[in-house]
């Protein structure tokens, strides 16, 4: 009987990921692009694939309970095969117990031998089938990290910084997949047109937070594919990240900087916003980050974009920038539902240096901005280190103050000028922003 070619390319994929440290989505699309799967197909394998890592140290909790070997010692097609069936067992109610012991020991047998297959069979015959019915630690912080796939270091300082209830809130809502949102390019249509459009083709859209270009879609095929995409009508992002460019309040006629623009996500959003009238500066380090950049904004019709290959702590620019955006790279613990990956990359003393990084470009927009300019600074992470401990320590030292942005967005404001979004309290990737006032 022929193997199940959406679980042996999920194994592939997860192959990449685990043992040769390849990024999740990187690893899926040039899985998709090699095999020829339906559209099911295709759904079921990205769930099998980023569920897994998704799961990852809880597979492996409930692994180590049925094995007698060690989890390590297995060959890595096996481990991750295992790790798959405890993932299916788990979350995958449209697959049945039976069927995903028979096809996970076919697929021993292609990546292995008859020794394993039999362990394999042996294994997940007996694994849980609910969460109920796993053993989890007793200690609040182990039991944290297991149930919810975080590491250690980061469940311990969870519980630190915000108590055990928040933390865990925090760990189950990082631990399931993330809404499909997009933001509509308002140079091309409106969100009311795409939203209808949409839904007469019999995609479930809707609109479902108070940023003003989002739409969020429930249901169909994916929107990324959608000819409407690839002409321009709107661009895949989370609503928080729509939140920096409307923090800065450009204006058509201004010279503004974006410090740190690649994909371009809220570069094309700024030219949006002043009607394609402002003349913008996008800046990065990477050739191949500002490629991204230029698709992007060739793609949205965006015009006056700049596109600068340079190195935004040294930028090769006079301080004459109406407004500046520095949209800092980061841990990107705000976006462990999309790239769950992350959280197995990141080690806890990676912090501190990407503080330090962040300190030295936010000093550099600060000095690129006129007097009485404005300075956006937004991370995608929660982490005290890379945000307000970078506010503070340039509010000592740089001629700026902290300033309100539009009305609208005072659900997420937590202070003067100073904004933060979680997707254990709202459902958004967690954000945190801060708009300042250059003084004169």
């Amino acid at each position: 009987m022929p193997i199940d070619p959406v679980r042996d390319a999920a194994i592939e994929a997860l192959l990449r990921v685990f043992e040769r440290g390849m990024f999740l989505d990187a690893s899926l699309d040039k899985t998709l692009r090699r095999r020829t799967l339906s559209d099911r197909g295709r759904r079921f394998f990205t769930q099998l694939v980023y569920g897994t890592v998704r799961h990852k140290l809880l597979c492996d909790h409930v692994l180590r309970g049925l094995l007698k070997q060690p989890l390590e010692d297995l060959p890595a097609p096996i481990r991750i095969l295992l790790r798959m069936g405890i993932f299916q067992a788990l979350f995958c109610r449209q697959v049945t117990h039976p069927a995903l012991v028979h096809t996970s020991v076919d697929l021993a047998k292609k990546r292995g031998h008859a020794g394993v297959a039999r362990l394999t069979n042996a294994v997940l015959r007996r694994a849980p089938q609910r969460l109920d019915e796993v053993s989890f630690p007793a200690e609040p912080v182990e039991r944290l990290s297991v149930e919810h796939s975080i590491p250690r270091w980061l469940a311990r300082r969870w519980v630190a910084a915000y108590g055990l209830e928040d933390a865990v809130a925090l760990g189950r809502a990082c631990a399931v997949e993330a809404p499909v949102s997009a933001r509509v390019n308002t140079l091309r249509t409106r969100p009311e047109a795409v939203v209808d459009a949409f839904r007469k083709s019999g995609v479930q859209v809707e609109k479902r937070t108070a940023v003003p270009e989002e739409i969020t879609f429930t249901e169909g095929p994916p929107p990324a594919r959608s000819k409407r995409f690839q002409e321009g009508d709107f661009m895949m992002q989370d609503p928080a990240s729509m939140l920096p460019p409307h923090l800065m309040e450009p204006a058509a006629g201004e010279w503004i900087l974006d410090l740190c623009a690649a994909p371009g996500g809220k570069t094309t959003h700024i030219a949006a916003l002043t009607g394609g009238g402002a003349r913008i500066v996008a800046c990065d380090l990477r050739a191949e980050r500002l490629r991204q950049v230029r698709e992007n904004a060739a793609r949205m019709a965006c015009p006056g974009i700049r596109l600068i290959l340079a190195d935004g702590g040294r930028p090769p620019f006079l301080p004459r920038f109406d407004r500046v955006l520095v949209d800092a790279p980061c841990s990107g613990l705000g976006t462990l539902r999309r790239h769950p990956d992350l959280k197995y990359r990141l080690l806890e003393q990676d912090i501190e240096e990407l503080s330090r990084l962040q300190r030295h470009l936010l000093r550099s927009a600060i000095a690129l901005c006129q007097n009485g300019g404005v300075i956006v600074y937004s991370v995608c992470t929660c982490t005290p280190e890379e945000t307000g401990e970078v506010i503070e320590g340039v509010l000592n030292e740089a001629p700026v103050e902290r300033e309100d942005g539009p009305t609208w967005m005072d659900v997420w404001r937590i202070d003067t000028g100073t904004y933060r979004t979680s997707p254990a309290q709202d459902g958004l990737d967690g954000f945190f922003l801060t708009r300042l006032r250059k003084r004169s």
